[in-house]
C-alpha cells in the first residue's frame, strides 16, 4: 500500500501555463506543439522554461530533451533565425556558427530585415549569442533602431510610421534595455509614455494576451512593476493575461479561441518575471504527472466494502480532472460505477465482479499528463 499525501492546491498562473507547456511535449522528439515537431512553438517553449528558471536540458516526458529538439531545428527552421538564436540561447546551446549566421543579417546600416521588429530581434540576437554592450555591431542595432521610431515615439511594424504599435514598442523597449540603453534615455522615456498611452481600459494591450504578455515584458524591462503604479490604473496587464488562461493552463490566443502553445508560452514567460535573452536556469523540474498515493485494497487482496485510489496532482499543477479520470476491471470500462473526486476514485464492491480481478486507473490532470496504476485484486461479487 502506497503512503497518503496531502493534495496541493492548484498552482500560479505561471506553474499552471508550464504545466500546460510539458503536457504537449512529445516524448520521442522533446519537441513541444500541437503537432509534434512544430518549431516555433518548441522554440518558444524552451524561452518560456529558461524565463521560469528551469532548463530546458532538463525537460522531457520521455527519451528525448526541449533542448534537443531546440538543438535539433534547423537554422531556419521557424522561419527567423533571430528567434531561434534566442531560443538556442535558452536551452544552453551556442556556437560560432550561429553566431556568424546572426552577424550576417545585419545591414550596412546597423538594422535587420523586417523594419523596427526586425532590428529589435536583431538586437536580442546578438545578445544571446555574446555580443556584449558597446560592441559595434550592437551599437550600429541601435542607432538603427531609435532611427526607425514612428511618429509618436513608439515603433510600427513599418520603420517611419506615424502610428506605433503595443507589440513593436515593446519589442523595441525590451531590446533596448538588452543592449543596455539607460532608462532615462529620451527613446526609452517617449517609449514608455507611448507604451503606457496603449493601455486598454482594463490594463491589457490591443484586447489579446499576446500583446499583453509582450507589454508586461517591456514594463519589466523598463525596471518597473507591471501590477502597480499606473500600469494599474483601472486594471492591470498582469490581470488582464490571466484572464485569458483556462483550467487547463493553457492560455487563449484570442478571447474566442481556444488554448494556444504559443500564446501560453508567451504568457509563462511574462510570469516567470524572465528578461530577454535568457538564459537556461537551475531549478529542479517538477514531474508534472499526476501521482497515485494509495491502493485501497493491496495487490492480492480481497476487496471489503470499497476499493479506492488516492492521488495527486505535482504542487502548483493544474489539479486532477475527475471527468477524464477512468478505471477499468478486466479489460471492461466501469468508470460510471465509479465515483470519482479531484481525490480519489472508489468503487463499491457490489460493483464488481467476484474473483481475481486486473484493476487500471488512468488517473489525468486538467494540463493532459496522465498516469497509469496497475494491480490485482479479489473481488468477492
Amino acid at each position: 500500500m502506497l503512503g497518503t499525501v496531502v493534495p496541493a492546491a492548484f498552482g500560479s498562473p505561471l506553474e499552471r501555463a508550464l504545466d500546460y507547456l510539458s503536457a504537449r511535449q512529445d516524448p520521442t522528439t522533446g519537441a513541444v506543439g500541437p503537432e509534434a515537431g512544430r518549431a516555433a512553438d518548441t522554440a518558444w517553449t524552451a524561452i518560456a522554461v529558461a524565463g521560469a528558471a528551469e532548463a530546458p536540458a532538463a525537460w522531457t516526458r520521455g527519451t528525448a530533451t526541449l533542448a534537443a529538439a531546440v538543438g535539433a531545428l534547423p537554422m531556419d527552421a521557424t522561419g527567423d533565425l533571430l528567434r531561434l538564436a534566442v531560443a538556442r540561447r535558452a536551452a544552453g546551446l551556442m556556437d560560432a556558427d550561429l553566431a556568424a549566421r546572426v552577424a550576417a543579417q545585419q545591414s550596412a546600416d546597423g538594422g535587420f530585415p523586417g523594419g523596427p521588429i526586425g532590428t529589435s530581434w536583431g538586437i536580442l540576437a546578438l545578445r544571446a549569442v555574446g555580443r556584449a554592450p558597446g560592441d559595434p555591431a550592437l551599437t550600429a542595432a541601435v542607432g538603427a533602431l531609435a532611427g526607425q521610431r514612428a511618429g509618436d515615439g513608439g515603433w510600427a511594424i513599418t520603420a517611419g510610421a506615424q502610428a506605433s504599435d503595443a507589440v513593436a514598442t515593446a519589442t523595441a523597449i525590451q531590446a533596448l534595455r538588452a543592449a543596455r540603453m539607460p532608462v532615462a534615455d529620451p527613446i526609452l522615456f517617449g517609449a514608455r509614455a507611448r507604451l503606457l498611452a496603449l493601455r486598454d481600459a482594463d490594463g491589457g494591450f490591443a484586447r489579446a494576451p499576446v500583446p499583453t504578455a509582450w507589454a508586461i515584458l517591456a514594463i519589466r524591462a523598463l525596471g518597473e512593476r507591471p501590477a502597480k503604479g499606473l500600469w494599474a490604473r483601472g486594471g492591470s496587464p498582469v490581470a488582464a493575461l490571466q484572464r485569458f488562461q483556462r483550467a487547463d493552463g493553457g492560455v487563449r490566443a484570442t478571447p474566442s479561441s481556444g488554448a494556444s502553445v504559443f500564446a501560453t508560452a508567451v504568457a509563462a514567460l511574462a510570469w516567470s518575471r524572465g528578461l530577454l535573452p535568457v538564459a537556461p536556469g537551475t531549478a529542479r523540474t517538477p514531474d508534472r504527472a499526476p501521482r497515485v498515493v494509495r491502493r485501497s485494497p493491496a495487490t492480492g487482496d480481497v476487496v471489503r466494502g470499497v476499493l479506492s485510489v488516492r492521488y495527486v496532482d505535482e504542487r502548483g499543477g493544474t489539479g486532477i480532472d475527475p471527468a477524464r479520470t477512468t478505471v477499468s476491471v478486466n479489460g471492461a470500462d466501469i468508470t460510471r460505477s465509479a465515483r470519482i473526486t479531484p481525490f480519489t476514485l472508489q468503487v463499491r464492491q457490489a460493483a464488481l465482479p467476484a474473483g481475481t480481478l486486473a484493476v487500471s486507473v488512468v488517473v489525468r490532470d486538467r494540463a493532459g499528463h496522465a498516469t497509469r496504476s496497475q494491480w490485482t485484486v479479489v473481488g468477492s461479487g
